[in-house]
């Protein structure tokens, strides 16, 4: 299976940090310090921290980066590479089947279809183009189902592969390693790019000063229906005083009166 080829000439003359054997195929360790350009275009870039390459399916290279392969690198043992290069044997059946009882038998029919429904149009236009239409949207959908099968099945290939390396490593360990890895990836690029990091967390500092102020300087919204008690007591009270002062009133009439 070939996986990154143009990869594979660049360390003819580089000696590998580690060699594993097995069944007359070959994998070659290298770290990536050791090639100029590697880290940038793969780990910098696309976030790559360990890079495959072979052209034959039987000898294979993998470029990891130094401090990662120093953090994690139980997860690059012999045993653990062997099994990835076993699913990558896995798939490759998986893809060949697909291409040889699906891709072939499939394109082969449509052209045969195409062909009838060209003739067929020139006898009857109006059905040989039906035809036509008929015959690419069912092989649009039958192409879709087909690759959601085979994606499925390398998932469960994937998972097979995993649980094996899972059951050697020790399952406490290999979550162990798998939050090591997670934790150098974060801290790795935390360096890299440290004047985001603190653009960020200024952003969310920031953010977070502006709500409590907000919510410090905002008074609470009342209800509809606070706001129509306080302005029924309200008025009650404007009357209560009126009618206080109009008796005030009548008081000292009386007593104007009476003098």
């Amino acid at each position: 299976m070939k996986i990154n080829p143009k990869l594979f000439n660049i360390a003819d003359s580089v000696s590998p940090i580690d060699v594993n054997e097995f069944d007359n195929r070959k994998i070659e360790v290298y770290k990536m310090s050791d090639f100029s350009g590697l880290k940038e275009e793969f780990v910098n870039t696309k976030g790559q921290f360990a890079v495959w390459s072979s052209v034959d399916g039987s000898n294979y290279r993998l470029f990891v980066e130094d401090g990662y392969y120093e953090s994690v690198g139980e997860l690059y043992s012999g045993f653990v590479n062997r099994q990835w290069v076993e699913f990558w044997d896995k798939t490759e059946v998986i893809s060949k089947k697909f291409s040889r009882f699906v891709i072939y038998p499939l394109m082969l029919l449509a052209v045969a279809l195409c062909v009838v429904a060209l003739v067929l149009q020139n006898q009857m236009p109006q059905w040989g183009s039906y035809v036509i239409i008929g015959v690419l949207v069912v092989m649009f959908i039958f192409m879709l189902g087909a690759n959601t099968f085979v994606k499925k099945k390398m998932a469960a290939a994937n998972q097979e592969s995993r649980k094996i390396i899972e059951d050697h490593i020790g399952a406490g360990k290999f979550d162990k390693l798998l939050a090591k890895q997670k934790e150098y990836m974060d801290d790795y690029f935390d360096a890299l790019y440290p004047q985001e990091n603190e653009d960020e967390n200024a952003d969310n500092k920031e953010a977070n000063d502006e709500a409590e102020v907000k919510e410090i300087e905002e008074p609470k919204e009342e209800s509809s229906e606070a706001l129509e008690a306080k302005q029924e007591e309200a008025l009650n009270e404007e009357e209560t005083n009126d009618t206080l002062e109009k008796e005030v009133e009548k008081e000292e009439s009386k007593s104007t009166d009476a003098e």
